[in-house]
């Protein structure tokens, strides 16, 4: 070895020598802090997870590893190829060692989620740019409990000089709150009686320099900082506040970003292991776990489903039953649970702490309580028109301000964490609903309300009464309704009987029920027909039959004059029922996912003058012009056509003459080529007063179809014809169209010409989604002009998705970076499968 090569080795051992020292320095700082972290654990009578051993292991394995190579190195002298690579793989098996590592590591604090929301915490508290975390969520959820946490891992840590914590309450007023403040930095506000000469002293003090954090716990209302003396902003260093509250409008009215909130939630169905594994912990006699036997902890295990993902509720009953081991105590409790009775610690510690958001409420609470009712899951269209049903919004307006009023309330609800919302889905959770059934009971004692009970039988209900105005009997098991059963009712105005079992109703059930308004029945999966008596309850203004998928006989409704509402979805009808036509009344009309129904055009529509709300989506047949025609008050509307002319007519004569609905969700289908087939789209667009306007084509040989001007979606799927989507499609106007969804398209070559009326709409794109087109190769025919503006809004493929056509896609890909990149556009991008 020549002299400039021991050299250049001698530099590289002292370079993998001070590498080596440098990492296993920092290994010994990981397992200092860890080891700091356990013994403050211990000091506590904690006890840490499992999987912090396990992850302290393998940190004095790879220290063991690196000081092994460091001797080896050291022994040596001289570095080969195969050391440097594999000091560079410990490194980097460090690097991602430490992203896993617990950020939570005592064994009282479960779940994914609550790892999740530490580190967001984190995260907050060391960026200059955050001055204000809001942590929101219903009662019993769990904030507080987050917020102590990051309280006691800022004192052990030392990351702030001081913590301050102030627990409010709805009466607090900003002069007391100055006073708690004040007492934790120890100032004395004592000779100062006006909130402005105190908030004066207040920020002098808390702007000194010191990094302070300012918890504050179970905000109700707006706080105006300032005011209070707490400085916040750019030009003031190491002041933040963490605030709890169960409104998420109130952490946004105190300037506090969405980015920067952390929505602290219940356990979904999904995450009843973490659940299960909070109630074990609740069961522990100071760390020792409970003895169960298998049929105890198989009925334990149904007593967590109860709670409904609470953690209040769980750790409180985990606490009521804890050394409680013989069966009869674990299923008495459930039998409590099943029966929706609460025992008095339940009903003090966790129903009481719910109830204070309905009493914050302030002038929606009838309406709360009424969304009560549904079914435990719903969408914002069942809630807002059950409020019509009841009287508890003016239904005698356009669909619009209905829906813009109705809207406000579900959101100010939602703000409350009093409904829950999940995709577009809303549901109550389970002792929320308990919570709202029992002020109801309290406040109307013409109530019958039973939900969750399992009952099988309609006669194992003993309360029926001649003062009874509203009946409830959701998410039970009732499978038979006796013949002869008639309930005396005369007064009754309400019947719901969503999600049973009912196999069939007596025609003898509806004789006395002579006041009844609103009924309704879903998920009545065995009821193949309904009793023709339902045909004499004349005073009904809202019958809703949803989902009940055998259900294909139902009475004449020609004499239900007073109908403002129908709703027969979801059903095997295979044809309108009797007298549909004399319903002139009616304003809400939803006969949509009737695969077997048979529309006959021309039949009924012409002379329901009245509806503001049509929905035929998912029906067989179609619809003429003349059947919508005199419709002059129709806002939303959904249906097929199967007759190209009858499409053209109806997006000429009233689509773009402006006399059509607000909101249209129109589908074409070629009848001859496709008999009954469905759009494949479906579901996913359900009709609300919320979508915008939207068209679908399933697979057509036919040319020329003409699309509305104010169009904003276009779906076409299952095309083994056309090969380029604006050789069949035109328009006389330009529109705001924004998405075009394209699936399943066989000889579909390419998308746009770039100059016909259509190719003129794509400046407003705002997403363009591309599914099984195996032969498409380019976007546009031609280059549009470069003073064009496009965008197209877009994700990255999932690149564990597999098609065969995927090289396809991956070449058009290509060509619309090269075709964009010209200066047509700045932004492109592609959704594509």
């Amino acid at each position: 070895m020549d002299i400039c090569n021991e050299a250049e080795s001698g530099n590289t051992a002292i370079t993998l020598q001070r590498n080596l020292d440098e990492f296993i320095s920092n290994l010994k700082r990981e397992e200092d802090d860890l080891k700091q972290q356990l013994q403050y654990l211990k000091s506590r009578g904690k006890k840490h997870k499992r999987v912090v051993d396990e992850w302290f292991d393998k940190l004095q394995n790879m220290k063991q590893r690196a000081m092994d190579m460091k001797n080896s190195l050291n022994e040596s002298g001289w570095p080969n190829f195969n050391v440097q690579g594999e000091i560079r793989d410990l490194i980097k098996e460090m690097k991602n060692h430490k992203k896993c590592k617990p950020m939570v590591l005592s064994n009282e604090f479960v779940g994914k989620k609550f790892e999740r929301n530490v580190k967001k915490m984190w995260k907050f508290l060391q960026d200059d740019r955050v001055f204000i975390i809001g942590i929101y969520g219903k009662g019993g959820v769990g904030k507080t409990f987050l917020a102590t946490y990051i309280q006691s891992e800022i004192k052990r840590s030392k990351v702030f000089e001081n913590v301050l914590w102030v627990t409010l309450s709805h009466d607090f007023n900003i002069f007391k709150l100055q006073e708690y403040i004040a007492k934790q930095i120890k100032v004395n506000l004592c000779e100062y009686d006006d909130e402005n000469s105190r908030a004066i002293i207040l920020e002098s003090e808390l702007g000194k320099g010191k990094n302070t954090i300012i918890i504050l716990d179970n905000i109700w209302k707006y706080i105006d900082l300032a005011k209070v003396g707490i400085p916040l902003g750019v030009g003031v260093k190491g002041i933040k506040v963490v605030m709890t509250s169960r409104l998420r409008h109130v952490c946004q009215e105190m300037q506090c970003l969405s980015d920067n909130m952390i929505e602290v939630g219940v356990f979904y169905d999904d995450e009843y292991e973490e659940a299960w594994e909070l109630f074990l912990l609740g069961l522990q006699h100071f760390g020792t776990p409970p003895k169960l036997s298998p049929q105890v902890r198989d009925i334990a295990r149904c007593v967590v489903s109860k709670c409904d993902g609470l953690p209040l509720a769980i750790r409180v009953m985990a606490r009521t039953m804890r050394g409680k081991t013989s069966i009869h105590e674990w299923r008495y409790a459930l039998n409590k649970f099943d029966k929706w009775e609460m025992g008095v610690t339940m009903r003090e510690e966790v129903l009481t702490v719910l109830r204070r958001s309905y009493d914050n409420l302030a002038g929606m609470k009838k309406r709360f309580l009424h969304s009560a009712l549904l079914p435990k899951f719903f969408v914002k269209e069942d809630l807002i028109m059950m409020m019509v049903d009841m009287g508890l919004l003016n239904g005698d307006r356009s669909l619009k301000e209905i829906f813009d009023e109705g809207n406000d309330i579900v959101n100010e609800l939602i703000n409350h964490s009093l409904l829950l919302e999940h995709d577009s889905i809303l549901r109550m959770q389970g002792l929320v609903k308990k919570m709202a059934w029992d002020i109801l009971k309290e406040n109307n004692a013409n109530m019958m309300l039973k939900c969750n009970q399992y009952m099988r039988n309609i006669y194992e209900i003993l309360e029926w009464s001649t003062d009874l105005e509203t009946v409830s009997l959701a998410n039970n098991s009732i499978e038979e309704i006796p013949y002869g059963t008639s309930p005396y009712c005369p007064r009754l105005s309400t019947l719901l009987l969503f999600d049973n079992s009912i196999g069939h109703i007596p025609e003898s059930f509806f004789t006395y029920m002579n006041a009844l308004k609103t009924f309704g029945l879903s998920e009545k999966h065995n009821l193949t027909c309904l009793p023709r008596s339902l045909s004499n309850v004349r005073s009904l203004t809202s019958l809703m039959l949803h989902e009940c998928s055998k259900l294909n006989d139902i009475p004449p409704l020609g004499e239900l004059r007073s109908l403002l509402r129908l709703q027969i979805s979801g059903c095997s009808i295979q044809a309108l029922p009797e007298g549909l036509k004399n319903l002139i009344n009616l304003k809400w009309l939803d006969l949509s996912n009737n695969v077997n129904l048979e529309l006959v055009l021309g039949s009924f529509l012409s002379s329901l003058t009245n509806i503001q709300y049509l929905n035929l989506w998912i029906c067989s047949g179609g619809i003429k012009v003349e059947d919508v025609k005199r419709m002059t008050m129709l806002e939303c509307f959904a249906g097929t056509f199967v007759d190209k002319d009858n499409l053209n007519r109806y997006v000429r004569e009233i689509l773009d003459n402006g006399n059509g609905p607000q909101t249209y969700l129109i589908h074409y289908l070629d009848w001859k080529q496709n008999g009954r087939k469905m759009p494949l789209w479906g579901r996913e667009y359900r009709l609300s007063t919320f979508m915008c306007r939207t068209m679908s084509f399933r697979d057509c040989k036919e040319l020329s179809h003409v699309l509305p001007r104010d169009l904003m979606k276009l779906l076409l799927d299952c095309n083994n014809h056309w090969v380029c989507v604006c050789d069949a499609l035109s328009s006389n106007d330009s529109s705001p169209l924004e998405e075009i969804c394209i699936r399943d398209w066989t000889k579909l070559t390419s998308l746009f010409c770039s100059s016909c009326s259509l190719c003129t709409r794509i400046r407003n794109f705002q997403s363009l989604k591309l599914d099984y087109l195996e032969s498409l190769t380019t976007i546009f025919k031609e280059l549009p002009s470069r003073d064009r503006k496009i965008e197209l809004l877009t994700e990255v493929p999932d690149k564990g998705k597999k098609r065969k056509h995927l090289k396809n896609f991956r070449r058009l890909l290509q060509g619309i970076k090269t075709q964009f990149l010209q200066g047509i556009a700045s932004n492109v991008y592609v959704l594509y499968d």
